[in-house]
């Protein structure tokens, strides 16, 4: 009985997470062969690289954390993108991917985080936010990450 179940609850979880879209953008992104997937990334807008970001990142398995890159060499210009993400979103999931952006940013020297105090102040209330814990230490510690860089 709970083995017929997990489709089902897997199926609510990933409809809760991502809302009532159809996902076709991206569900047609990873319809595609994955080797270049960076790559055909880097061809769309901000907004549609952020969408496929997330459904790749929350959705698919493994994880397609690869394509946090794209989105970090826009570096300040995303910027007023990710912080309004992160300002709309009360989801701890957000919260950690936003940040693995931001964590990439630092990491590539495509925008300076730990220089950005305002940005800085939105990620350690975002964080300090989050309802789990285990996420939350996660993203502590990435954070921390970020602020130790050099």
């Amino acid at each position: 009985m709970v083995t017929a179940l997990r489709p089902i609850t897997l199926a609510l979880t990933c409809f809760i997470m991502l809302g009532c879209r159809d996902h076709r953008l991206e569900k047609g992104f990873f319809d595609k062969p994955p080797g270049d997937r960076v790559g055909r990334l880097r061809q769309y807008s901000l907004a549609d690289q952020y969408k496929i970001f997330r459904y790749g990142n929350d959705v698919k398995e493994p994880p397609a954390m690869e394509l946090a890159g794209p989105i970090a060499e826009r570096g300040t210009a995303a910027v007023p993108f990710l912080t309004d993400q992160l300002n709309a979103s009360a989801d701890d999931i957000a919260i950690r991917d936003i940040l693995l952006i931001f964590e990439r940013m630092e990491a590539s020297g495509s925008y300076d985080v730990k220089a950005d105090p305002a940005l800085l102040g939105v990620l350690t209330s975002r964080v300090s936010g989050m309802k789990d814990k285990e996420w939350q230490a996660i993203c502590n510690k990435k954070l921390r990450g970020i602020k130790d860089s050099r």
